[in-house]
């Protein structure tokens, strides 16, 4: 969070003056994690999965690129990454629970971090990043779109640790689980948050097209009728339960309202640049540091942190928060705004720091 121009300071601290809960926000914002400067991952093209939609296997991101670097090697990579000003590394890929070493190794050069995750493996303690696992509705419905019985093996894994977070994807096919999930999780004593399946270009192809499924592949179960791509009419239902929840489910429930209108509103997000289908106004892409590294670490700038997504559609959390977060300016024409950006920022430092509150 950067110092603003005189003008806006004013404005900026007749708020916090008069809102001591405001200013005991803004200050842990400003003095915990101001010096966050992220940059993204793929640090394997493995899976033990094959989740309905997944974009990592729709797409390039699996086959284009080799996996062939040794310890040493991400040694020096993470290394002139740190040179380069990272200060908050995302470690995604395939799933990087199958690659630990890679993540000790990474974890020399940095405390904090997020690992996405489908939970199904016991992570080393000395690891010391955050991780956000994925869940794809109630027992039935996450083994009926991943294959496997991923959610209670996550549950296990999760128990006791103060660095998991439950993230649940949520698909035209999981929307009437939420409910049920929030109540797991609590139960269990772990923390839950939302993201939004937000397509992929190939995904929506095949949708298109009609396409034959595969079986044992990432298109197995979805047809031009029946597929995991949320409606507007789902947007609206989503947003109803979610708001219920927070104000229900408070010690287990990590989501900002604010955050929670916006993001199914129903609008598309971005202002999309109709010749190539890619949003201009996306804070990942236009940012300098933010670089997309696959596993032999290239990298794209027209990548963001889920290249192969239709920016059109995209309500992914990683993205919609980082936009959200960038808006300073506009967030100080009224205490009201400035309110609502405080609250969605606070939330992303719940979901990306250990023990944020204690």
């Amino acid at each position: 969070m950067s110092q603003h121009q005189t003008g806006k300071k004013s404005k900026l601290q007749s708020y916090l003056d008069s809102r001591p809960d405001l200013k005991y926000k803004y200050t842990k914002i400003r003095d915990k994690a101001s010096n966050i400067v992220i940059s993204g991952y793929d640090i394997t093209k493995r899976c033990n999965l094959r989740c309905e939609g997944c974009f990592f296997f729709e797409g390039e991101l699996s086959t284009k690129y080799e996996e062939i670097k040794n310890i040493e090697e991400y040694k020096l990579f993470f290394a002139d990454e740190v040179k380069r000003g990272i200060t908050y590394p995302h470690f995604a890929g395939a799933e990087p629970g199958l690659v630990q070493d890679r993540l000790l190794v990474a974890n020399q050069f940095w405390d904090r971090g997020l690992i996405y995750t489908n939970g199904t493996f016991k992570f080393d303690p000395a690891i010391t990043f955050m991780k956000h696992i994925s869940v794809w509705g109630n027992f039935e419905t996450d083994e009926y779109l991943r294959g496997a019985p991923v959610f209670k093996k996550a549950l296990q894994n999760a128990q006791g640790d103060n660095k998991s977070i439950f993230m649940y994807t949520i698909n035209k096919k999981n929307i009437d689980n939420i409910n049920e999930v929030v109540k797991i999780c609590k139960d269990h004593g772990v923390k839950i948050s939302f993201n939004h399946y937000s397509p992929s270009r190939q995904y929506e192809n095949k949708i298109e097209l009609n396409e034959k499924t595969q079986e044992y592949s990432t298109f197995r179960l979805s047809t031009k009728d029946d597929n995991l791509m949320l409606t507007q009419d789902d947007l609206k239902k989503i947003r109803d339960i979610l708001e219920e929840r927070i104000d229900q489910d408070p010690e287990t429930v990590i989501y900002s309202k604010h955050y929670n209108e916006y993001v199914n509103s129903g609008k598309t997000l971005w202002n999309i640049d109709e010749a190539t289908g890619i949003a201009k106004d996306c804070v990942i892409l236009n940012k300098p540091y933010h670089r997309q590294h696959h596993t032999d670490f290239s990298y794209d700038d027209s990548e963001c942190c889920i290249a192969n997504t239709d920016c059109r559609e995209c309500r992914h959390y990683v993205s919609v928060y980082t936009k959200l977060m960038d808006s300073i300016r506009p967030a100080l024409k009224s205490l009201e705004s400035f309110e609502s950006w405080l609250d969605i920022y606070y939330t992303w430092c719940k979901l990306h720091f250990v023990d944020w509150e204690s």
